[in-house]
Parts: structure tokens; sequence; C-alpha cells
């Protein structure tokens, strides 16, 4: 494959290329199972590692194939078979060459085969795909053995001030309202712009070719459509595209209306809205399995509980976010909640987005315990999150709109059930008698004193 046939108009430097490297270097004798949302970016980062850093690149996309992969499997030099049919002169099988398998959800045997594959070569080896939920939902895909996973994330907004050109000051700016006023206001511009779009990789160069929200919004339509339309041919029941549909619509109320997160189970008060807005019969299962997917796809992510104040009294998947304020903001134009609502719910998922990539580190840069964010409630106080770092200090954070009192913060603190309190806010940032204050755009950075 020509390496100009993925190279993009506007090409972002992503932090995952860092990931791959490290694979490659340390375990290249283990696949590489590459997972993530649609439209991610997983195809094109993954070519962009393997252009860089090897001679020869096999790539097989099991949704496109024409030379019969699955079926040279049988043959004992099936990759040379393989090349051959392929029009590839000679397979080098070595650490030099790396071979792609994309789509792999596609084609079972395929993906029952990694081992053996791995086993048979010499090469490196990456598998990937869009809908891996598929093979935790179906029978006919067994667990692979020897394979380490890298998930790609959207964007973070530390990389879209990067492609902004403002990364440095994203690094260096000071928590604590002690930087140059401009820093922050450019920050400030940078963070409305990326909690609208959201950090899919086509919509952020959408943003930086045209600097509209319009367009991007349309981007996120025809994304979200996608994956709708092709996540549903993955159900055999006939109201699946119209179950997707509207269980996006409930995740929104959900967060809108659930706020003490006690009591509540969300599969049924799920179902329920599903059932109120589809006109053909629909059972809990299928919301079950519509919402599993969505959770397994990448689009949707859990908050657990901190019960009582008590870190470790946890309360599992207590509250869903989605994954990226984009699409969060999408679909807050299908459901009728108030505009002060929705912007507040915008602030807190992009802090839970942010948040969440610190529980996604690998284990030797991870600065968080857990592996999911967590917020808390004791009696009638609740705080949006609280964070154990891995000296297990206690930090509690009310994500605000607006620079009002923080009273939950205070009660957790005079309480002695957090050992710092901070409020993320759009402002500087400044030190409190009680409290900390910090930029709301800065919250992936709240641990910094721990790197």
């Amino acid at each position: 494959m020509n390496e100009r046939l993925w190279k993009k108009e506007i090409e972002l430097d992503r932090d995952i290329q860092r990931e791959f490297l490290e694979w490659k270097e340390k375990r290249h004798q283990v696949v590489l199972q590459v997972e993530g949302p649609r439209q991610v970016g997983k195809t094109h980062e993954t070519k962009k590692f393997a252009y860089n850093h090897y001679d020869q690149v096999i790539y097989v996309n099991l949704v496109m194939d024409r030379y019969g992969f699955e079926d040279c499997l049988s043959e004992p030099d099936f990759m040379k078979s393989y090349c051959e049919k392929a029009g590839i002169e000679s397979f080098q099988d070595d650490d030099h060459t790396v071979l792609i398998i994309d789509e792999v959800q596609e084609r079972a045997p395929v993906y029952n085969a990694i081992r053996e594959i791995r086993e048979r070569l010499s090469c490196d080896i990456i598998v990937s795909g869009s809908y891996l939920a598929r093979t935790v939902n179906s029978k006919d895909f067994f667990l692979p053995a020897g394979i380490c996973y890298l998930r790609v994330p959207t964007i973070s907004f530390q990389e879209f001030c990067r492609a902004l050109g403002i990364e440095n000051q994203y690094k260096t700016v000071d928590l604590y309202g002690e930087s140059v006023g401009a820093d922050y206001d450019a920050l400030q511009s940078a963070y409305e712009v990326y909690r609208r779009i959201g950090g899919y990789p086509e919509v952020v160069t959408t943003y930086l070719k045209y600097r509209n929200l319009d367009v991007c919004m349309g981007v996120l339509t025809n994304l979200l459509q996608t994956f709708t339309s092709e996540s549903s041919r993955f159900f055999t029941n006939s109201t699946a595209l119209s179950i997707f549909q509207e269980v996006y619509k409930s995740v929104f109320v959900e967060m809108s209306e659930e706020k003490k997160g006690t009591g509540k189970n969300l599969i049924e008060q799920t179902t329920n809205f599903v059932k109120d807005s589809v006109k053909d019969p629909v059972s809990r299962n299928e919301v079950r399995s519509a919402a599993a997917w969505l959770l397994y796809s990448g689009i949707t992510g859990y908050c657990d509980l901190y019960n009582n104040g008590d870190v470790t009294d946890i309360v599992s998947n207590r509250r869903i976010y989605f994954m990226d304020t984009g699409i969060a903001n999408y679909v807050s134009t299908l459901v009728s909640i108030r505009k002060d609502a929705v912007e507040g719910l915008l602030t807190e998922t992009f802090a839970y987005d942010e948040l969440n990539r610190l529980y996604q580190m690998t284990p030797g840069k991870k600065l968080v315990k857990g592996d999911k964010p967590c917020f808390s409630t004791c009696g009638d106080y609740e705080l949006d999150f609280v964070v154990v770092d891995r000296e297990d200090r206690r930090t509690g954070v009310e994500v605000k709109t607006s620079d009002n009192k923080a009273k939950s913060l205070i009660f957790y603190k005079e309480k002695g059930l957090i050992d710092r309190a901070v409020r993320a806010l759009p402002a500087h940032g400044g030190h409190g008698k009680q409290t900390d204050t910090i930029p709301i755009y800065l919250i992936g950075r709240m641990l910094e004193n721990d790197r």
C-alpha cells in the first residue's frame, strides 16, 4: 500500500503514537489489539505508526479483503500464499515487518486464530476493529491468549491545544492564576470550542479547516448516525435502530435527572424511557444489550459511587456519561432540557472525560487508584468527583459553570472525608482558606504535583 493513501490533509500529532512505540520496543512478541470507537482514528494512527517504523507493512482489511486471508490460514505457508494473491512480491517474516489485520470482528475464525497466527509468524502483528463489542457479545468469538490491548481515545483537550498551537500554554500556565491573563484567555477560548465539538479526529480537523461550529455539528450528526446504523446490524431484532436512537436520548436525560445516584437502576430507567418512545414492543434485554453495546464501543462510560464519603465503600456503575463532549452536545439537541442544565452537563462531561484519561493510563504512569472516576454522596451533600491518588490522598472536586459557593466541598473537608478541596470552573484559579480553584480546562493537570 502506498503511504500516501492513509495521510490526511490535516495531520494531527497524537500521544497514542508513543504508546504504539512502547509496545514495539517492549512487547513486540505479543499481538497488539487496537480498540476504540468508530472514527476515533484507529486505522489511521496504526498505519501512521507502521509506515514510520517498519520496512514492510502488510495491511489486511477483513471487510474489503479480496484475496481470501481467512481461506489462506489453512495453508502451510499462509502468508506467502496470501501475498502472492495480493500481488506482494515478497514477505519478509522478521521484526522489520508488521502484519495489520483490520476489522477483525468481521471474521470469527480469524479472530479465534490470533494465537495460532502469532505462533506461526516472526513479524509483529496488530489487530484492530471498530465493533469489538461483537467479540464480547457473540458465542462465536473466543478470547485469544497472548494479546496486549491499546485503546485509542478521542483527542484530548491537550492534543486539541497542540493542534491550535497553544499546547505550551496548556502545559505551563499556573493552576492558581499566577500566569499572564492572555494565556488563560486563549485556553478558555479553546475550551469553549472543544466542549462543543469534542475530540473525534474528523470533527477536529473540520474545525481546524473551517473554524465553523455548525459545520462540525454536521460531521457529528453523520458520525453518530453511521455508528447507529452499523451497530444495529449486529442485532437481530427489527427495532434495534429505534432502540439505539432512543438510548442516546435516555442517557442524556438520565444525566440531567440523576443527582444522588442512590437507589436508581440505570437500565430500568433507560428501559422505561425507550418503551415510552418506541411504538413497537421493547424488552428489557433488548435495551440492556443496546446500552451494553454503547459501553463496550466506547460511546458511553460509567462513574462509580463512593458511598457516604467512604472511598472504601464503592458502588459500581451508578452514573453514566458520554465519552465525548461533542457527542453529548449533539444529543442535547434531541431532547428538551433547559439550556442552563445542558451547559452544566457538558461541563461535567468534559471533566469526566479528562479525569477518565488519568484512570486509563498504563500502570507505570497512572496517578490515580481505581479504574474509573467516582462521585460521592454523604447525607444531603454530593461531590461531582473524588479522586484518590497513588499516595492515598483524596481530592474532592466540584465542577461549576459559575463562581458560586461549594457547600459540599466544605462539608467533606470539615468532616475529614477529603484531604484537598478543588473547585473547577471557568476562572483563572486561586487559593482559598478551605478550597482551591482551578480552571476547568486544566482539570487534567489537577494531580501534576505527583508527576
